[in-house]
């Protein structure tokens, strides 16, 4: 009966050599909402670029396009430069069968992001701009093209382009557009642009306004741990009257 165990033991070789299964959406949202981003990077890891589907690999540039800003919001400059090189490797490999506003707005962040960590000189805010903008021409409904127009347009000073008022009408039509489909209801993408949607409120002095927003966000997305000390934060000043 050697042969039997033999067979037994490849067996339980292969089955070793399978991969975990990839977490959900749903999971990776819930792991936003908390500040768990450790899931997010286990995630980007543990995808072959090499055998994935194009829908994988779709997949991941976008959780690669929040981890980056993440990362750097945070202060690794080491992580967040190692994040974008891939990030941007990526994106290079994807010119041809991505959709092509979706490879404008990633290419778009992967510019801006070399700026922020001094890779590249000007030209890479300069391109950012420009990339932003031709993607919402190539497809004025994409959420992805849109929230980075709309990035663009909050992060940018006015005297380069930026204006918040412009992000915000971007951001709130990426949010409907989402709001109106259930692909997105369980998606990092939709409460960041909702959080966005407080901010550009926030900045631009309608504090009611945001306030409204921030609630609305924590009826959808009850565990959103920076919008619940964000909200406080906020009905303080208003009560306050300040700024």
């Amino acid at each position: 009966m050697r042969w039997v165990r033999c067979i037994a033991l490849i067996a339980l070789m292969s089955a070793g050599c399978l991969s975990v299964a990839a977490p959900t959406d749903r999971q990776l949202y819930e792991a936003y909402l908390k500040g768990e981003m450790d899931e997010w990077v286990h995630y980007i890891d543990g995808v072959n670029q090499e055998t994935s589907n194009a829908k994988e690999r779709e997949r991941v540039l976008v959780y690669e396009y929040g981890l980056v800003p993440y990362l750097w919001s945070i202060g690794d400059t080491a992580a967040c430069r190692k994040a974008n090189q891939r990030y941007k490797g990526h994106i290079a490999r994807a010119e041809g069968w991505l959709k092509e506003a979706d490879y404008l707005a990633h290419s778009s962040a992967g510019a801006i992001y070399s700026f922020l960590l001094k890779e590249v000189g000007l030209s890479g805010a300069v391109n950012g701009m420009r990339y932003s903008k031709a993607a919402v021409q190539a497809d004025s409904v994409s959420p992805l093209a849109l929230y980075m127009r709309g990035n663009v347009y909050f992060h940018y000073p006015r005297i380069a382009g930026g204006n918040k008022k412009k992000a915000l009408a971007c951001y709130q039509r990426a949010e409907k557009i989402m709001e109106n489909d259930t692909s997105y209801r369980y998606h990092w993408m939709y409460a960041a642009v909702q959080l966005v949607v407080v901010q550009c409120y926030d900045k631009t002095g309608e504090k009611e306004k945001a306030i409204e927003q921030c609630r609305k966000i924590l009826r959808l997305h009850p565990q959103f741990a920076y919008v619940k000390t964000y909200l406080p934060t906020l009905s303080e000043r208003e009560k306050n009257g300040k700024d």
